[in-house]
């Protein structure tokens, strides 16, 4: 466990590790009230489009979750491989670019399941598209 820790606390994993704590603090407020599950999806309608209505927080939380798994997977087996130096260090900036990058096909494809939980929402975003305004969440023109 104390190996887990501490390659959650090393670069590159530590970059994602705070994104986590951000993204926990933001359900912690949803869960409270005190934050809206769609508050973003006016910032990235695009988004929420191309993963089938998936709320763009939803998709940011399982990017930084999935991301920060393969980092924390690729900081332990550096580890265990002993990488120092130069070398160590080019391995732990690739292995950033490559958790993000093995992130997103990763939230694609959970998109098509979360979907499911979110019913009716790509009918709303069509619907904003089509009129090339802006998605606002609280526009009644959005509703029904």
């Amino acid at each position: 466990m104390a190996q887990i820790v501490d390659a959650a606390v090393r670069f590159p994993t530590v970059t994602l590790t705070s994104a986590l704590a951000v993204a926990l603090g933001f359900w912690l407020l949803v869960l409270l009230g005190r934050a809206d599950l769609r508050a973003f999806d006016a910032d990235a309608p695009s988004l929420t489009r191309s993963l089938g209505g998936v709320p763009v927080a939803v998709a940011a939380s399982v990017v930084i979750v999935s991301a920060w798994l393969v980092s924390l997977t690729g900081t332990l087996l550096m580890e265990l491989a002993r990488l120092t130096g130069p070398g160590g260090a080019a391995a732990r900036v690739a292995l950033l670019v490559l958790s993000v990058l093995v992130a997103w096909p990763v939230t694609r494809r959970c998109a098509a399941s979360l979907a499911r939980l979110f019913p009716g929402s790509p009918r709303l975003y069509r619907r904003a598209a089509a009129s090339s305004a802006p998605y606002d969440p609280g526009s009644p023109h959005t509703r029904g």
